[in-house]
């Protein structure tokens, strides 16, 4: 046991807060529960009924534990330091047991913040009078049995979550057969309560959500659910873990063995390089730049998180109007905001790369356009895995019973307008803000340069008064022409711009007269 402790004290430590300071887990808690509190106040969600509160929290902790596991192994399966982890002395089950004993661990400490955000929520919800308090021994009563449920459940959801690794050495067939069911397994609370909520109306459905229900959900994991996970843990061991890493390293390796395959493949990519247009020469030189920081961790979380988040923020808000609305206005406002704020900079970031990048012997527009088309794709990309994620999560609404086929054809009507709305807006404002480099022509003219900047910004308050507005009745549906009307008078004058900034594309290496003056100075 001494081997095992030893294991899990190692692989807690290395993501353990309290290795970046003594209050930062004190401040995260705290911050994560007024997160939490402020959802619950403003969502309506949780105003339903007095238990409401620990449903979610109950969902929230199940998906959290799923997601930090399978990431935890998706980056354990690509690090440098797997093949020395497994080359300890102990068996690999009692590796994986570990693993699966220090994520628990984790998933415990947000345990707590998570519960005592949900007991304040019940009572802050009390106080506004949403429902009737429960008497004190009812209410205690109810927090035990949420509380042993939970942990219960949280071996199970970290199980699921190391399974992930079983998947990455199925094949591509396999691979796209088994994707969605596992997928399903991050909202599997929610699935069992809207078929429940189905099959069971009125007050019936709410039965199912007593403490003495959840002690008996809790009482059927414990003898089905342990020794489930059990087998798959050894399953795990076997199988999962002996997943090859370094792909890329391997195939490097393959290449520098055999010097007359690199000679030929530089051959092939001089012949591709001289059949290839210049504008996407260029172009592949920008995104490189974009794929090297994808390869960021942070990044790779993220990319892996966001999309599950927003399934399930569709598959919620898809069975109501407002909930559709509400996604359809918010859904892309952060990426054309982020491609604008990205274009914007570029001038200024880099700036030391301009003059090697305007001795290309490609014309000031070529040079131009690849730049803003990088920004774009990305932006694009972003706003495409968003729009794919909602779908997603408002057909398995649909699945589940959650929603209607009506509610789904009015959410995915919305969504398609919101999607060609953003892209239309994101293009318009990237082609808007390459006039900046005309607007450096003239002293008086970059006076102009603020309100084009606040383009970005103030697109999402323009969409929310006129387009897509807070005050639209029950069942409205979007205004087509309004696409018409923006592709006809507002693109083509930003497509003018696109000219105009490459005509003085050479102006951005100007430095202000005061650098001037300091570097003659010098």
């Amino acid at each position: 046991m001494t081997g095992l402790k030893t294991l899990v004290q190692l692989e807690y430590s290395r993501y353990s807060l309290s290795r970046q300071g003594k209050y930062r887990p004190i401040v995260l808690a705290l911050s994560l529960i007024v997160l939490l509190l402020a959802a619950g106040v403003f969502l309506p969600g949780p105003r339903a009924s007095e238990r409401s509160p620990f449903i979610y929290a109950v969902f929230l902790l199940w998906t959290a534990a799923i997601a930090i596991s399978s990431l935890h192994m998706l980056m354990f399966m690509n690090q440098s330091h797997r093949d020395w982890m497994l080359s300890f002395p102990h068996s690999r089950l009692k590796l994986l047991y570990a693993k699966g004993i220090s994520l628990l661990r984790h998933n415990l400490n947000l345990t707590f913040p998570v519960l005592a955000a949900s007991v304040s929520l019940y009572f802050i919800s009390v106080q506004a009078g949403w429902y009737q308090p429960l008497p004190a021994g009812g209410l205690l009563y109810m927090i035990a049995a949420y509380t042993l449920f939970i942990i219960v459940s949280l071996p199970v959801a970290v199980t699921l979550g190391l399974a992930v690794s079983l998947l990455l050495r199925a094949g591509k067939t396999a691979l796209l057969l088994m994707m969605i069911p596992y997928t399903l397994l991050w909202i599997l609370p929610a699935m069992i309560g809207s078929i429940l909520s189905i099959s069971y109306s009125g007050t019936q459905s709410l039965k199912f959500t007593a403490p003495g229900y959840v002690l008996c959900a809790a009482l059927a994991l414990c003898l089905i659910g342990w020794p489930l996970c059990y087998q798959l843990m050894r399953l795990i061991a076997a199988k999962g873990l002996s997943v090859p890493s370094g792909t890329g390293r391997s195939s490097a390796a393959l290449t520098s063995g055999r010097p007359g395959f690199a000679s030929k493949r530089s051959n092939r990519s001089s012949s591709l390089t001289g059949r290839t247009a210049p504008f996407i020469i260029l172009y592949r030189l920008c995104i490189r730049r974009v794929h090297r920081i994808e390869r960021h961790p942070a990044i790779v979380i993220l990319k892996l998180a966001l999309p599950f988040i927003i399934a399930a923020a569709a598959y919620f808000g898809s069975s109501y109007e407002a909930g559709s609305l509400a996604i359809a206005r918010s859904l892309f406002m952060l990426p054309v905001l982020f491609g604008s704020v990205w274009m914007i900079s570029r001038s200024s970031i880099e700036r030391k790369h301009q003059s090697w990048w305007l001795s290309f012997p490609q014309s000031r527009l070529v040079l131009l356009l690849s730049g803003v088309a990088m920004v774009w794709v990305t932006a694009m990309r972003i706003i495409t895995v968003l729009a794919v994620s909602a779908i997603a999560g408002s057909i398995t609404g649909l699945i589940t019973g959650r929603t209607t086929t009506q509610e789904l054809s009015y959410a995915l009507t919305w969504l398609l307008f919101s999607f060609l709305l953003f892209t239309l807006s994101l293009t318009v404002i990237l082609c808007l803000l390459q006039a900046e480099y005309y607007l450096l022509k003239s002293p008086a003219l970059t006076i102009l340069m603020l309100p084009l900047a606040l383009l970005g910004p103030l697109h999402s308050i323009l969409i929310n008064k006129f387009m897509i507005p807070d005050s639209l009745p029950g069942g409205a549906l979007p205004d087509w022409s309004l696409l018409g009307w923006i592709s006809v008078i507002a693109l083509p004058l930003a497509l003018c711009c696109l000219p105009a900034g490459a005509k003085y594309y050479h102006l951005s290496l100007m430095q202000p007269k005061s650098k001037a003056s300091q570097t003659k100075q010098a």
